[in-house]
């Protein structure tokens, strides 16, 4: 099966692979060779891609990547994916593959995110919420990336 993820700015990753784990509208969804077609929205978290174990050695060895046990991951902002049963496509607004700030700045962001959500809904504006739900959810993604990063 054939991956391809894509930002604005450039392609982030392309290869074949044998398993994706990605968060989507709905719930986290796992895709595998010959799935059923399907296009979705992806939500803000981490998305796992398992990796053709002939390629992973020197995938390894020339990439900046992240990698949980056999699984390579990114955090993720929004975005669409597409699947025709044999190739995924995913077109992300942001895609993060390595963590630079350190988990105390993420945390205090959080923190400060939650503070603008419970301003934000004294206001009864459900559109800036929900688009403040999405950064803290973005912002908790890579959290977990850093912690994955601080396994490695």
């Amino acid at each position: 099966m054939f991956l391809q993820i894509n930002t604005p700015e450039w392609i982030i990753f392309e290869d074949k692979i044998e398993k994706i784990t990605i968060p989507t509208q709905v719930w986290e969804i796992s895709i595998l060779k010959h799935h059923q077609p399907l296009i979705s929205i992806v939500k803000p978290g981490i998305v796992k891609i398992k990796l053709h174990d002939d390629k992973r050695e020197e995938f390894i060895k020339w990439t900046k990547f992240l990698f949980e046990d056999e699984w390579l991951c990114l955090s993720i902002w929004s975005g669409f994916l597409y699947v025709n049963g044999t190739q995924i496509v995913i077109l992300a607004s942001t895609v993060t593959k390595e963590i630079q700030t350190d988990q105390e700045v993420l945390e205090k962001m959080k923190q400060e995110m939650e503070k603008q959500i419970e301003e934000i809904k004294a206001k009864w504006n459900l559109d800036e919420v929900e688009k403040a739900f999405l950064h803290l959810q973005k912002i908790s993604a890579d959290i977990k990336l850093y912690k994955i990063k601080q396994k490695n």
